[in-house]
């Protein structure tokens, strides 16, 4: 859901410029590989007898998020020239709260 709605941003800043469609792909792929990255680590184990290790897998898989996200972000600012940091914040904001819209989704 997250890489979808990376592209659909992206296309809608596509209309604006290609500077803005590639930092609004950017933004979104800053919050969804470490989501993915999370949502990998904290998958690893299952059932009862794993619930100490699925709890220290999810405090490190969301550490590892944390740092994976704040070192896309300086890759992105110190790489990626020219950049258009609304469509870049945008991006990463809307992803981010893409999991709002995934509730609702599933719930209707």
């Amino acid at each position: 859901m997250q890489l979808a709605l990376t592209v659909f941003v992206a296309l809608l800043a596509w209309l604006h410029s290609d500077v803005a469609a590639r930092s609004a792909l950017l933004g979104g792929l800053t919050c969804a590989l470490p989501n993915a990255y999370l949502i990998w680590r904290a998958s690893r184990y299952t059932g009862a007898r794993s619930t100490p290790l699925m709890v220290q897998s999810l405090y490190r898989g969301e550490a590892w998020k944390f740092m994976l996200t704040a070192g896309g972000f300086a890759v992105i600012f110190v790489h990626v020239e020219p950049l258009n940091y609304p469509a870049l914040f945008v991006g990463f904001m809307t992803v981010q709260l893409g999991h709002l819209t995934s509730a609702g989704l599933r719930n209707f």
